[in-house]
Protein backbone atom coordinates (compact mmCIF):
# COMPACT_ATOMS: atom_id res chain seq x y z
CA UNK A 1 0.00 0.00 0.00
CA UNK A 2 0.74 3.82 -0.30
CA UNK A 3 1.32 6.12 2.61
CA UNK A 4 -1.88 7.67 2.11
CA UNK A 5 -4.65 5.63 3.34
CA UNK A 6 -7.60 4.85 1.40
CA UNK A 7 -10.87 7.33 2.63
CA UNK A 8 -14.19 5.25 3.37
CA UNK A 9 -15.88 7.23 0.65
CA UNK A 10 -12.90 5.89 -2.00
CA UNK A 11 -13.44 2.28 -0.72
CA UNK A 12 -17.16 2.69 -0.56
CA UNK A 13 -17.22 4.06 -4.32
CA UNK A 14 -14.64 0.84 -4.85
CA UNK A 15 -17.11 -1.25 -3.69
CA UNK A 16 -20.10 -0.41 -5.55
CA UNK A 17 -18.03 -0.82 -8.34
CA UNK A 18 -17.94 -4.67 -7.80
CA UNK A 19 -20.24 -7.59 -9.55
CA UNK A 20 -21.35 -9.69 -5.83
CA UNK A 21 -22.73 -12.99 -6.60
CA UNK A 22 -22.11 -16.73 -6.10
CA UNK A 23 -20.31 -17.15 -8.80
CA UNK A 24 -17.75 -14.36 -7.90
CA UNK A 25 -16.73 -11.46 -6.51
CA UNK A 26 -15.06 -9.42 -9.21
CA UNK A 27 -14.39 -5.58 -10.63
CA UNK A 28 -11.69 -3.73 -12.33
CA UNK A 29 -8.43 -4.20 -9.97
CA UNK A 30 -6.07 -2.64 -12.06
CA UNK A 31 -5.04 0.91 -10.59
CA UNK A 32 -5.71 2.71 -13.85
CA UNK A 33 -9.32 1.45 -14.30
CA UNK A 34 -8.63 0.21 -17.39
CA UNK A 35 -10.72 -2.89 -17.94
CA UNK A 36 -7.92 -4.06 -21.06
CA UNK A 37 -5.25 -2.74 -18.56
CA UNK A 38 -1.91 -4.91 -17.74
CA UNK A 39 -0.59 -2.90 -15.01
CA UNK A 40 0.32 -5.23 -11.91
CA UNK A 41 -0.33 -2.44 -9.85
CA UNK A 42 -3.92 -2.66 -7.31
CA UNK A 43 -5.29 0.96 -6.00
CA UNK A 44 -5.19 0.56 -2.14
CA UNK A 45 -8.55 0.57 -2.14
CA UNK A 46 -9.55 -2.82 -3.56
CA UNK A 47 -6.09 -3.90 -1.66
CA UNK A 48 -8.70 -3.26 1.45
CA UNK A 49 -11.23 -4.59 -0.11
CA UNK A 50 -9.29 -7.59 -0.48
CA UNK A 51 -7.95 -8.15 2.92
CA UNK A 52 -11.75 -7.57 3.97
CA UNK A 53 -12.97 -10.22 1.77
CA UNK A 54 -10.66 -12.35 3.50
CA UNK A 55 -12.16 -11.23 7.18
CA UNK A 56 -15.51 -12.15 5.84
CA UNK A 57 -14.27 -15.60 4.43
CA UNK A 58 -12.13 -16.10 7.48
CA UNK A 59 -14.80 -15.57 9.80
CA UNK A 60 -16.90 -18.14 7.81
CA UNK A 61 -14.47 -20.85 7.57
CA UNK A 62 -13.57 -20.61 11.43
CA UNK A 63 -10.39 -19.82 13.67
CA UNK A 64 -7.64 -22.96 13.36
CA UNK A 65 -8.81 -24.02 9.37
CA UNK A 66 -6.71 -24.61 6.60
CA UNK A 67 -7.38 -22.96 3.51
CA UNK A 68 -5.49 -22.96 -0.19
CA UNK A 69 -5.07 -19.56 -1.69
CA UNK A 70 -4.19 -19.44 -5.30
CA UNK A 71 -4.88 -17.19 -8.64
CA UNK A 72 -5.32 -17.17 -12.30
CA UNK A 73 -2.54 -15.87 -14.26
CA UNK A 74 -3.66 -12.07 -14.35
CA UNK A 75 -1.04 -9.49 -13.62
CA UNK A 76 -2.83 -7.60 -10.29
CA UNK A 77 -2.95 -11.57 -9.04
CA UNK A 78 -0.01 -11.73 -6.75
CA UNK A 79 -0.60 -8.02 -4.96
CA UNK A 80 -4.06 -9.30 -4.02
CA UNK A 81 -2.49 -12.80 -3.04
CA UNK A 82 -0.51 -11.36 -0.56
CA UNK A 83 -3.29 -9.12 0.57
CA UNK A 84 -5.54 -12.21 1.02
CA UNK A 85 -2.66 -14.60 3.22
CA UNK A 86 -1.97 -11.42 5.28
CA UNK A 87 -5.57 -10.82 6.26
CA UNK A 88 -6.27 -14.43 6.22
CA UNK A 89 -3.17 -15.22 8.83
CA UNK A 90 -4.12 -12.43 10.88
CA UNK A 91 -7.89 -14.25 11.62
CA UNK A 92 -5.80 -17.22 12.45
CA UNK A 93 -6.73 -19.32 9.62
CA UNK A 94 -3.71 -21.47 8.50
CA UNK A 95 -2.98 -20.81 4.85
CA UNK A 96 -1.33 -22.64 1.40
CA UNK A 97 -0.46 -20.88 -1.60
CA UNK A 98 -0.06 -22.73 -4.98
CA UNK A 99 0.73 -19.14 -6.91
CA UNK A 100 -1.01 -20.16 -10.68
CA UNK A 101 -3.32 -22.78 -10.71
CA UNK A 102 -6.28 -23.01 -12.90
CA UNK A 103 -9.59 -22.94 -10.56
CA UNK A 104 -10.44 -27.33 -11.76
CA UNK A 105 -6.84 -27.76 -10.17
CA UNK A 106 -7.00 -25.78 -6.69
CA UNK A 107 -10.68 -27.09 -6.38
CA UNK A 108 -9.18 -30.55 -6.65
CA UNK A 109 -6.81 -30.41 -3.83
CA UNK A 110 -9.48 -28.38 -1.34
CA UNK A 111 -11.67 -31.70 -2.55
CA UNK A 112 -9.18 -34.23 -2.03
CA UNK A 113 -6.87 -33.20 0.89
CA UNK A 114 -8.60 -33.78 4.41
CA UNK A 115 -6.20 -30.95 6.05
CA UNK A 116 -7.78 -28.59 3.59
CA UNK A 117 -11.02 -26.79 4.87
CA UNK A 118 -11.72 -24.23 1.88
CA UNK A 119 -10.13 -22.40 -0.70
CA UNK A 120 -9.87 -18.64 -1.39
CA UNK A 121 -9.34 -18.24 -5.77
CA UNK A 122 -8.07 -14.98 -7.37
CA UNK A 123 -9.69 -14.57 -10.60
CA UNK A 124 -12.26 -13.09 -12.91
CA UNK A 125 -12.52 -16.03 -15.08
CA UNK A 126 -13.17 -14.73 -18.57
CA UNK A 127 -13.61 -11.17 -17.79
CA UNK A 128 -11.05 -8.67 -19.49
CA UNK A 129 -7.52 -8.69 -17.94
CA UNK A 130 -8.00 -5.66 -15.88
CA UNK A 131 -10.19 -7.20 -13.85
CA UNK A 132 -9.77 -9.12 -10.84
CA UNK A 133 -11.75 -10.98 -8.24
CA UNK A 134 -12.50 -14.20 -5.86
CA UNK A 135 -14.26 -16.94 -5.67
CA UNK A 136 -14.53 -19.13 -2.05
CA UNK A 137 -15.48 -22.87 -1.90
CA UNK A 138 -15.58 -25.19 1.29
CA UNK A 139 -13.85 -28.30 1.41
CA UNK A 140 -15.85 -30.45 -0.87
CA UNK A 141 -14.10 -28.42 -3.71
CA UNK A 142 -17.16 -26.38 -4.69
CA UNK A 143 -17.69 -22.29 -4.56
CA UNK A 144 -20.49 -22.19 -1.51
CA UNK A 145 -23.79 -21.93 -2.09
CA UNK A 146 -25.98 -18.57 -2.76
CA UNK A 147 -26.95 -19.00 1.05
CA UNK A 148 -24.04 -19.02 2.46
CA UNK A 149 -22.60 -16.56 -0.01
CA UNK A 150 -25.63 -13.92 0.53
CA UNK A 151 -25.30 -13.10 3.81
CA UNK A 152 -21.33 -12.59 3.53
CA UNK A 153 -22.07 -10.05 0.81
CA UNK A 154 -23.90 -8.49 3.16
CA UNK A 155 -21.38 -8.55 5.94
CA UNK A 156 -18.79 -7.71 3.46
CA UNK A 157 -20.91 -4.39 2.91
CA UNK A 158 -20.69 -3.96 6.48
CA UNK A 159 -17.00 -4.01 7.17
CA UNK A 160 -16.58 -1.65 4.14
CA UNK A 161 -18.54 0.96 5.77
CA UNK A 162 -17.15 0.11 9.49
CA UNK A 163 -13.92 2.77 10.26
CA UNK A 164 -12.55 0.12 12.49
CA UNK A 165 -12.84 -2.84 10.40
CA UNK A 166 -11.04 -0.87 7.36
CA UNK A 167 -8.20 0.51 10.18
CA UNK A 168 -7.35 -3.39 11.25
CA UNK A 169 -7.53 -4.25 7.13
CA UNK A 170 -5.15 -1.36 6.56
CA UNK A 171 -3.40 -2.09 9.41
CA UNK A 172 -2.77 -5.63 8.48
CA UNK A 173 -2.27 -4.70 5.20
CA UNK A 174 0.91 -2.33 5.96
CA UNK A 175 2.50 -4.18 8.29
CA UNK A 176 5.75 -6.92 7.25
CA UNK A 177 4.55 -10.15 5.82
CA UNK A 178 4.06 -12.97 9.16
CA UNK A 179 5.97 -15.77 9.37
CA UNK A 180 2.93 -17.92 8.29
CA UNK A 181 2.41 -15.80 4.80
CA UNK A 182 6.59 -16.39 4.51
CA UNK A 183 6.20 -19.63 5.48
CA UNK A 184 3.56 -20.45 2.71
CA UNK A 185 5.17 -18.06 -0.09
CA UNK A 186 8.51 -20.46 0.42
CA UNK A 187 6.50 -23.56 0.30
CA UNK A 188 4.60 -22.31 -2.95
CA UNK A 189 6.22 -24.58 -5.23
CA UNK A 190 5.55 -27.99 -3.21
CA UNK A 191 2.10 -26.72 -2.54
CA UNK A 192 1.30 -26.62 -6.23
CA UNK A 193 3.08 -30.00 -7.51
CA UNK A 194 0.42 -31.38 -4.77
CA UNK A 195 -2.28 -29.52 -6.02
CA UNK A 196 -1.23 -30.61 -9.71
CA UNK A 197 -0.92 -34.24 -8.61
CA UNK A 198 -4.14 -34.47 -6.91
CA UNK A 199 -5.88 -32.96 -9.81
CA UNK A 200 -4.86 -35.87 -11.61
CA UNK A 201 -5.62 -38.19 -9.61
CA UNK A 202 -9.50 -36.72 -9.48
CA UNK A 203 -9.56 -35.51 -13.65
CA UNK A 204 -8.91 -39.53 -13.70
CA UNK A 205 -11.65 -40.55 -11.08
CA UNK A 206 -14.30 -38.40 -12.66
CA UNK A 207 -13.73 -39.48 -16.16
CA UNK A 208 -14.17 -43.14 -15.02
CA UNK A 209 -17.54 -42.18 -13.02
CA UNK A 210 -19.79 -44.60 -11.43
CA UNK A 211 -21.42 -48.62 -12.33
CA UNK A 212 -20.36 -51.58 -12.07
CA UNK A 213 -18.07 -51.68 -15.47
CA UNK A 214 -16.65 -48.47 -15.06
CA UNK A 215 -12.97 -49.98 -14.09
CA UNK A 216 -13.13 -51.99 -17.46
CA UNK A 217 -14.62 -49.40 -19.54
CA UNK A 218 -12.17 -47.04 -18.30
CA UNK A 219 -9.52 -49.11 -19.35
CA UNK A 220 -10.36 -49.93 -22.07
CA UNK A 221 -11.00 -46.26 -23.56
CA UNK A 222 -7.64 -45.65 -22.59
CA UNK A 223 -6.30 -48.42 -24.38
CA UNK A 224 -8.29 -46.97 -27.45
CA UNK A 225 -7.09 -43.57 -27.11
CA UNK A 226 -3.04 -44.89 -27.14
CA UNK A 227 -4.04 -47.19 -30.00
CA UNK A 228 -5.61 -44.38 -31.97
CA UNK A 229 -3.50 -41.52 -30.82
CA UNK A 230 -5.48 -38.75 -31.78
CA UNK A 231 -3.95 -35.38 -31.99
CA UNK A 232 -5.44 -32.61 -29.61
CA UNK A 233 -4.49 -28.52 -29.98
CA UNK A 234 -4.65 -26.22 -27.60
CA UNK A 235 -4.39 -22.48 -27.64
CA UNK A 236 -3.33 -21.52 -23.72
CA UNK A 237 -3.54 -18.15 -23.98
CA UNK A 238 -1.44 -17.64 -21.13
CA UNK A 239 -3.86 -18.76 -19.30
CA UNK A 240 -3.44 -21.02 -15.56
CA UNK A 241 -3.65 -23.94 -17.44
CA UNK A 242 -0.80 -23.06 -19.38
CA UNK A 243 0.94 -23.82 -15.42
CA UNK A 244 -1.12 -27.48 -14.95
CA UNK A 245 -0.80 -30.36 -16.60
CA UNK A 246 -3.15 -30.55 -19.87
CA UNK A 247 -0.08 -31.36 -21.75
CA UNK A 248 1.20 -33.87 -19.64
CA UNK A 249 -1.76 -35.79 -19.03
CA UNK A 250 -3.09 -35.83 -22.71
CA UNK A 251 0.52 -37.15 -23.59
CA UNK A 252 0.35 -40.01 -20.89
CA UNK A 253 -3.08 -41.06 -22.03
CA UNK A 254 -1.42 -41.48 -25.75
CA UNK A 255 -2.58 -38.88 -27.37
CA UNK A 256 -0.44 -36.02 -29.39
CA UNK A 257 -1.04 -32.57 -28.57
CA UNK A 258 0.60 -29.23 -30.22
CA UNK A 259 0.37 -26.47 -28.14
CA UNK A 260 0.65 -22.03 -28.60
CA UNK A 261 0.42 -19.49 -26.04
CA UNK A 262 2.02 -21.91 -23.24
CA UNK A 263 3.74 -19.11 -21.10
CA UNK A 264 1.83 -18.34 -18.49
CA UNK A 265 0.98 -14.34 -18.25
CA UNK A 266 1.56 -13.78 -21.58
CA UNK A 267 -2.07 -13.29 -22.61
CA UNK A 268 -1.86 -13.38 -26.70
CA UNK A 269 -5.94 -12.19 -27.69
CA UNK A 270 -9.23 -11.67 -26.04
CA UNK A 271 -9.86 -13.64 -22.81
CA UNK A 272 -13.31 -15.32 -23.23
CA UNK A 273 -13.05 -18.36 -25.66
CA UNK A 274 -15.89 -17.56 -27.92
CA UNK A 275 -15.58 -15.69 -31.52
CA UNK A 276 -12.56 -14.25 -31.88
CA UNK A 277 -10.94 -15.83 -28.74
CA UNK A 278 -11.13 -19.30 -30.83
CA UNK A 279 -9.31 -18.19 -33.80
CA UNK A 280 -5.86 -18.69 -32.76
CA UNK A 281 -6.84 -22.42 -32.13
CA UNK A 282 -8.14 -22.80 -35.14
CA UNK A 283 -5.26 -21.80 -36.99
CA UNK A 284 -2.94 -24.26 -34.89
CA UNK A 285 -5.82 -27.42 -35.78
CA UNK A 286 -6.03 -26.37 -39.06
CA UNK A 287 -2.06 -26.28 -39.99
CA UNK A 288 -1.63 -29.21 -37.48
CA UNK A 289 -4.53 -31.22 -39.10
CA UNK A 290 -2.78 -30.48 -42.57
CA UNK A 291 0.65 -32.40 -40.88
CA UNK A 292 -1.51 -34.93 -39.41
CA UNK A 293 -4.67 -35.90 -40.20
CA UNK A 294 -4.86 -37.83 -36.58
CA UNK A 295 -5.65 -34.54 -35.26
CA UNK A 296 -9.08 -34.46 -33.88
CA UNK A 297 -10.04 -31.04 -32.32
CA UNK A 298 -8.40 -28.51 -30.16
CA UNK A 299 -9.56 -26.05 -27.18
CA UNK A 300 -8.91 -22.80 -25.76
CA UNK A 301 -9.49 -21.98 -22.04
CA UNK A 302 -10.34 -18.63 -20.25
CA UNK A 303 -7.71 -17.57 -18.05
CA UNK A 304 -9.11 -19.44 -14.95
CA UNK A 305 -8.72 -22.55 -16.85
CA UNK A 306 -12.11 -23.54 -15.82
CA UNK A 307 -13.65 -23.03 -19.44
CA UNK A 308 -12.25 -24.57 -22.55
CA UNK A 309 -14.58 -24.02 -25.63
CA UNK A 310 -14.11 -26.46 -28.75
CA UNK A 311 -12.93 -26.22 -32.45
CA UNK A 312 -12.85 -28.99 -34.83
CA UNK A 313 -11.37 -30.63 -37.73
CA UNK A 314 -13.67 -31.87 -40.31
CA UNK A 315 -12.86 -32.63 -44.09
CA UNK A 316 -13.69 -29.28 -45.29
CA UNK A 317 -11.80 -27.77 -42.50
CA UNK A 318 -11.64 -26.86 -38.94
CA UNK A 319 -14.28 -25.16 -37.16
CA UNK A 320 -15.06 -23.77 -33.91
CA UNK A 321 -18.24 -25.45 -32.08
CA UNK A 322 -21.14 -23.16 -30.70
CA UNK A 323 -21.06 -23.72 -27.15
CA UNK A 324 -24.00 -25.09 -26.84
CA UNK A 325 -22.81 -27.75 -29.39
CA UNK A 326 -19.97 -28.35 -26.68
CA UNK A 327 -22.11 -29.16 -24.11
CA UNK A 328 -24.58 -30.82 -25.55
CA UNK A 329 -21.95 -33.19 -27.09
CA UNK A 330 -20.67 -33.44 -23.43
CA UNK A 331 -24.38 -34.87 -22.17
CA UNK A 332 -24.14 -37.31 -25.25
CA UNK A 333 -21.32 -38.55 -23.85
CA UNK A 334 -21.52 -38.55 -20.28
CA UNK A 335 -24.78 -40.39 -20.24
CA UNK A 336 -24.07 -42.86 -23.03
CA UNK A 337 -20.68 -43.47 -20.68
CA UNK A 338 -22.84 -43.68 -17.81
CA UNK A 339 -25.14 -46.49 -19.88
CA UNK A 340 -22.13 -48.02 -20.83
CA UNK A 341 -20.66 -48.58 -17.53
CA UNK A 342 -23.85 -50.44 -16.25
CA UNK A 343 -25.74 -47.50 -14.57
CA UNK A 344 -29.29 -47.79 -14.93
CA UNK A 345 -30.81 -45.21 -16.40
CA UNK A 346 -34.41 -45.63 -15.58
CA UNK A 347 -33.63 -44.81 -11.55
CA UNK A 348 -34.27 -41.25 -11.03
CA UNK A 349 -31.33 -39.31 -12.75
CA UNK A 350 -31.35 -35.77 -13.97
CA UNK A 351 -29.59 -32.98 -15.77
CA UNK A 352 -29.40 -30.08 -14.21
CA UNK A 353 -28.43 -26.29 -17.02
CA UNK A 354 -29.39 -22.63 -16.71
CA UNK A 355 -32.36 -20.77 -18.20
CA UNK A 356 -30.57 -20.00 -21.76
CA UNK A 357 -29.05 -23.22 -22.60
CA UNK A 358 -30.42 -24.81 -25.76
CA UNK A 359 -33.84 -26.98 -25.72
CA UNK A 360 -31.32 -29.67 -27.74
CA UNK A 361 -30.19 -30.67 -24.76
CA UNK A 362 -34.06 -31.51 -23.03
CA UNK A 363 -34.11 -33.61 -26.08
CA UNK A 364 -30.98 -35.42 -25.60
CA UNK A 365 -32.24 -35.73 -21.43
CA UNK A 366 -35.50 -37.25 -22.87
CA UNK A 367 -33.93 -39.78 -25.33
CA UNK A 368 -31.81 -41.13 -22.59
CA UNK A 369 -35.19 -41.13 -20.38
CA UNK A 370 -33.70 -38.15 -17.85
CA UNK A 371 -35.04 -35.93 -16.45
CA UNK A 372 -33.95 -32.11 -16.91
CA UNK A 373 -33.53 -29.27 -14.41
CA UNK A 374 -33.18 -25.71 -15.38
CA UNK A 375 -31.39 -22.62 -12.87
CA UNK A 376 -30.76 -19.39 -13.03
CA UNK A 377 -27.35 -18.14 -14.71
CA UNK A 378 -24.52 -18.65 -12.54
CA UNK A 379 -22.49 -21.58 -12.11
CA UNK A 380 -22.71 -21.42 -8.71
CA UNK A 381 -26.71 -22.17 -9.25
CA UNK A 382 -26.47 -25.10 -11.45
CA UNK A 383 -23.54 -26.88 -9.41
CA UNK A 384 -26.03 -26.24 -6.16
CA UNK A 385 -28.88 -27.52 -7.55
CA UNK A 386 -27.46 -30.73 -8.90
CA UNK A 387 -26.38 -30.38 -5.13
CA UNK A 388 -29.82 -30.51 -3.92
CA UNK A 389 -31.15 -33.55 -6.07
CA UNK A 390 -28.40 -35.93 -4.77
CA UNK A 391 -29.61 -34.48 -1.66
CA UNK A 392 -33.10 -36.03 -2.54
CA UNK A 393 -31.51 -39.43 -4.27
CA UNK A 394 -31.31 -38.40 -7.97
CA UNK A 395 -28.19 -39.48 -9.87
CA UNK A 396 -26.09 -35.86 -11.38
CA UNK A 397 -23.90 -36.90 -13.42
CA UNK A 398 -23.37 -34.08 -15.61
CA UNK A 399 -24.13 -30.29 -15.28
CA UNK A 400 -23.37 -26.99 -16.55
CA UNK A 401 -24.43 -23.75 -19.02
CA UNK A 402 -25.02 -24.52 -22.28
CA UNK A 403 -25.12 -21.00 -23.21
CA UNK A 404 -20.98 -20.66 -21.86
CA UNK A 405 -19.83 -24.16 -23.21
CA UNK A 406 -17.94 -26.61 -21.21
CA UNK A 407 -19.28 -29.11 -18.64
CA UNK A 408 -18.99 -30.07 -15.15
CA UNK A 409 -19.03 -33.63 -14.70
CA UNK A 410 -19.44 -35.34 -11.10
CA UNK A 411 -17.83 -35.48 -8.76
CA UNK A 412 -16.33 -32.90 -9.79
CA UNK A 413 -17.68 -29.17 -9.13
CA UNK A 414 -16.45 -27.15 -11.58
CA UNK A 415 -16.37 -26.97 -15.60
CA UNK A 416 -13.23 -28.02 -16.59
CA UNK A 417 -11.65 -28.21 -20.11
CA UNK A 418 -9.85 -31.67 -19.52
CA UNK A 419 -13.16 -33.33 -18.71
CA UNK A 420 -14.79 -31.85 -22.08
CA UNK A 421 -11.80 -33.43 -23.78
CA UNK A 422 -12.23 -36.48 -22.14
CA UNK A 423 -15.79 -36.39 -22.74
CA UNK A 424 -15.39 -36.12 -26.77
CA UNK A 425 -12.24 -38.45 -26.76
CA UNK A 426 -15.19 -41.13 -25.03
CA UNK A 427 -17.61 -40.64 -28.28
CA UNK A 428 -14.45 -40.41 -30.92
CA UNK A 429 -12.36 -43.35 -29.74
CA UNK A 430 -13.98 -45.96 -28.12
CA UNK A 431 -14.21 -48.98 -29.82
CA UNK A 432 -17.77 -49.36 -32.05
CA UNK A 433 -18.89 -52.16 -29.90
CA UNK A 434 -22.25 -52.52 -28.55
CA UNK A 435 -21.20 -50.64 -25.19
CA UNK A 436 -19.23 -47.76 -26.96
CA UNK A 437 -21.30 -44.30 -26.08
CA UNK A 438 -21.16 -43.54 -29.64
CA UNK A 439 -23.47 -46.82 -30.38
CA UNK A 440 -25.61 -46.25 -27.33
CA UNK A 441 -26.38 -43.29 -28.36
CA UNK A 442 -26.69 -44.10 -32.18
CA UNK A 443 -29.51 -46.69 -30.44
CA UNK A 444 -31.03 -43.93 -28.25
CA UNK A 445 -31.84 -42.15 -31.59
CA UNK A 446 -32.64 -44.79 -33.80
CA UNK A 447 -30.32 -43.94 -36.29
CA UNK A 448 -27.05 -45.84 -37.19
CA UNK A 449 -23.81 -44.36 -37.36
CA UNK A 450 -22.97 -43.74 -41.10
CA UNK A 451 -19.74 -45.33 -41.45
CA UNK A 452 -18.93 -43.09 -44.65
CA UNK A 453 -18.70 -39.91 -42.11
CA UNK A 454 -16.39 -39.29 -39.67
CA UNK A 455 -17.61 -39.72 -36.06
CA UNK A 456 -17.13 -36.05 -35.91
CA UNK A 457 -19.49 -35.11 -39.10
CA UNK A 458 -22.19 -37.86 -38.00
CA UNK A 459 -22.13 -36.65 -34.07
CA UNK A 460 -22.78 -33.13 -34.95
CA UNK A 461 -25.42 -33.99 -37.79
CA UNK A 462 -27.55 -36.48 -34.73
CA UNK A 463 -27.55 -33.86 -32.25
CA UNK A 464 -31.16 -32.67 -32.13
CA UNK A 465 -31.74 -29.78 -34.43
CA UNK A 466 -31.97 -26.18 -33.05
CA UNK A 467 -31.42 -22.54 -33.94
CA UNK A 468 -30.04 -21.02 -31.19
CA UNK A 469 -28.36 -17.13 -30.51
CA UNK A 470 -24.91 -17.06 -30.05
CA UNK A 471 -23.69 -15.72 -27.25
CA UNK A 472 -21.03 -14.10 -28.99
CA UNK A 473 -23.25 -12.02 -31.83
CA UNK A 474 -23.72 -8.68 -31.57
CA UNK A 475 -27.60 -9.16 -31.64
CA UNK A 476 -26.96 -11.30 -28.23
CA UNK A 477 -27.23 -7.74 -26.66
CA UNK A 478 -29.58 -4.86 -26.43
CA UNK A 479 -28.02 -1.49 -24.90
CA UNK A 480 -29.81 0.27 -22.23
CA UNK A 481 -30.82 3.56 -20.42
CA UNK A 482 -32.52 1.59 -17.34
CA UNK A 483 -30.62 0.03 -14.72
CA UNK A 484 -34.37 -1.07 -13.16
CA UNK A 485 -34.33 -4.61 -14.43
CA UNK A 486 -37.59 -5.09 -12.17
CA UNK A 487 -39.42 -2.41 -14.38
CA UNK A 488 -37.99 -3.33 -17.33
CA UNK A 489 -39.67 -7.03 -17.24
CA UNK A 490 -43.06 -5.39 -16.17
CA UNK A 491 -43.43 -3.45 -19.39
CA UNK A 492 -42.14 -5.92 -21.12
CA UNK A 493 -44.72 -7.95 -19.97
CA UNK A 494 -47.38 -5.63 -20.53
CA UNK A 495 -46.29 -4.70 -23.99
CA UNK A 496 -46.38 -8.30 -25.41
CA UNK A 497 -50.01 -8.46 -25.13
CA UNK A 498 -50.18 -6.46 -28.63
CA UNK A 499 -47.11 -7.69 -30.26
CA UNK A 500 -47.19 -11.42 -29.17
CA UNK A 501 -49.89 -12.32 -31.02
CA UNK A 502 -47.97 -12.32 -34.68
CA UNK A 503 -44.69 -14.25 -32.83
CA UNK A 504 -47.42 -17.45 -31.81
CA UNK A 505 -49.21 -16.99 -35.29
CA UNK A 506 -45.37 -17.42 -37.08
CA UNK A 507 -45.12 -20.61 -34.30
CA UNK A 508 -47.98 -21.91 -35.28
CA UNK A 509 -47.50 -22.02 -38.67
CA UNK A 510 -45.00 -24.73 -38.04
CA UNK A 511 -45.89 -26.10 -34.89
CA UNK A 512 -49.54 -25.94 -34.73
CA UNK A 513 -51.23 -24.90 -31.84
CA UNK A 514 -48.71 -23.15 -29.67
CA UNK A 515 -49.35 -21.17 -26.24
CA UNK A 516 -47.07 -19.42 -24.16
CA UNK A 517 -45.67 -19.67 -20.44
CA UNK A 518 -43.22 -17.09 -19.03
CA UNK A 519 -40.26 -18.67 -16.60
CA UNK A 520 -38.85 -16.58 -13.74
CA UNK A 521 -34.75 -18.05 -13.11
CA UNK A 522 -33.66 -17.06 -9.37
CA UNK A 523 -30.72 -18.96 -7.67
CA UNK A 524 -31.55 -22.48 -7.92
CA UNK A 525 -35.13 -22.22 -8.58
CA UNK A 526 -37.58 -21.54 -11.47
CA UNK A 527 -40.98 -19.13 -10.68
CA UNK A 528 -43.46 -19.77 -13.51
CA UNK A 529 -45.61 -16.81 -14.07
CA UNK A 530 -46.35 -12.97 -14.95
CA UNK A 531 -44.48 -10.92 -12.70
CA UNK A 532 -43.72 -13.70 -9.89
CA UNK A 533 -40.33 -12.37 -8.90
CA UNK A 534 -38.60 -11.23 -5.46
CA UNK A 535 -36.12 -9.19 -4.53
CA UNK A 536 -33.77 -7.35 -7.03
CA UNK A 537 -35.44 -8.85 -10.03
CA UNK A 538 -31.61 -9.04 -11.57
CA UNK A 539 -32.57 -12.88 -12.78
CA UNK A 540 -33.22 -14.16 -16.46
CA UNK A 541 -36.72 -14.13 -17.65
CA UNK A 542 -37.79 -16.60 -20.50
CA UNK A 543 -41.25 -16.54 -22.37
CA UNK A 544 -41.65 -20.91 -23.39
CA UNK A 545 -43.35 -21.49 -26.58
CA UNK A 546 -45.48 -24.82 -25.91
CA UNK A 547 -47.85 -27.04 -28.45
CA UNK A 548 -51.09 -28.85 -27.71
CA UNK A 549 -48.82 -32.08 -26.87
CA UNK A 550 -46.78 -29.90 -24.01
CA UNK A 551 -43.37 -29.77 -25.88
CA UNK A 552 -41.51 -26.57 -26.20
CA UNK A 553 -40.55 -25.85 -29.03
CA UNK A 554 -39.00 -22.09 -28.43
CA UNK A 555 -38.30 -19.95 -26.20
CA UNK A 556 -37.23 -16.65 -26.46
CA UNK A 557 -34.66 -15.74 -23.37
CA UNK A 558 -33.05 -12.00 -21.33
CA UNK A 559 -31.69 -10.93 -18.63
CA UNK A 560 -30.34 -7.76 -17.53
CA UNK A 561 -26.09 -7.63 -17.59
CA UNK A 562 -24.73 -7.09 -13.64
CA UNK A 563 -21.50 -5.46 -15.45
CA UNK A 564 -22.70 -2.80 -17.68
CA UNK A 565 -26.09 -1.65 -19.55
CA UNK A 566 -27.22 -4.15 -21.65
CA UNK A 567 -30.15 -6.74 -21.28
CA UNK A 568 -28.41 -10.42 -22.77
CA UNK A 569 -30.98 -11.62 -25.06
CA UNK A 570 -31.22 -15.38 -26.71
CA UNK A 571 -33.81 -17.37 -28.96
CA UNK A 572 -33.85 -20.94 -29.22
CA UNK A 573 -36.19 -22.58 -32.08
CA UNK A 574 -36.47 -26.63 -33.22
CA UNK A 575 -35.51 -27.30 -36.18
CA UNK A 576 -33.75 -25.91 -39.28
CA UNK A 577 -35.73 -22.66 -39.09
CA UNK A 578 -33.28 -19.44 -38.93
CA UNK A 579 -35.96 -16.95 -40.38
CA UNK A 580 -37.87 -17.90 -37.59
CA UNK A 581 -35.24 -17.75 -35.47
CA UNK A 582 -34.18 -14.00 -36.30
CA UNK A 583 -37.86 -13.22 -36.60
CA UNK A 584 -38.23 -13.98 -32.83
CA UNK A 585 -35.10 -12.21 -31.79
CA UNK A 586 -35.96 -9.41 -33.35
CA UNK A 587 -39.03 -9.18 -31.72
CA UNK A 588 -37.54 -9.65 -28.90
CA UNK A 589 -34.51 -6.81 -29.21
CA UNK A 590 -37.61 -4.48 -30.28
CA UNK A 591 -39.50 -5.34 -27.11
CA UNK A 592 -37.17 -4.68 -24.37
CA UNK A 593 -35.58 -1.89 -26.40
CA UNK A 594 -39.13 -0.36 -26.36
CA UNK A 595 -39.45 -1.04 -22.45
CA UNK A 596 -36.44 0.64 -22.13
CA UNK A 597 -37.21 4.05 -23.90
CA UNK A 598 -40.83 3.80 -21.97
CA UNK A 599 -39.12 4.16 -18.88
CA UNK A 600 -36.42 6.25 -19.33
Amino acid sequence: MTSSEPSLELIGEALERMILSASGWRAVFAHDGDEESRSAKVTDEFLVLSALAATVFAEHIGKGSRVVVGSDTRPTGPAIAQAILAALTSHQVEVEYTGVAASPEIMAYAARRDTINGFFYISASHNPIGHNGFKMGGADGGVLAGRTIGPMIERFREFAADGEAVKAAIATLTRPPSEKVAAALRSQETTKEAATSEYETHANEIARGPGSKADKRFTEFRDAVVEARPGIAIDFNGSARAASLDVCYLESLGCGVSSIGAVPGKIDHVIVPEGEGLAACTELLTASYARDPSYLFGYTPDNDGDRGNIVVALPRGARALEAQEVFALAVVAELSWLESCGVDLSEPTAVVVNGPTSLRTDRIASAFGVRLERTEVGEANVVNRARELRDEGVRVRILGEGSNGGNITHPGAVRDPLQTVLSFLKLLVTPGDRVAPLMIWSRRIGTGFDQSQTRLEWLLESLPAFCTTSTSSTDAKVRLHTRDHAALKSRVEANIKSSLPGVISALSREFGTIHWEIANYEGTRVRPGRGNRTGNERGGWKLRFIDALGVERAFAWMRGSGTEPVFRVLVDVEGDRAGLHDEILQWLREEVGKADATGS
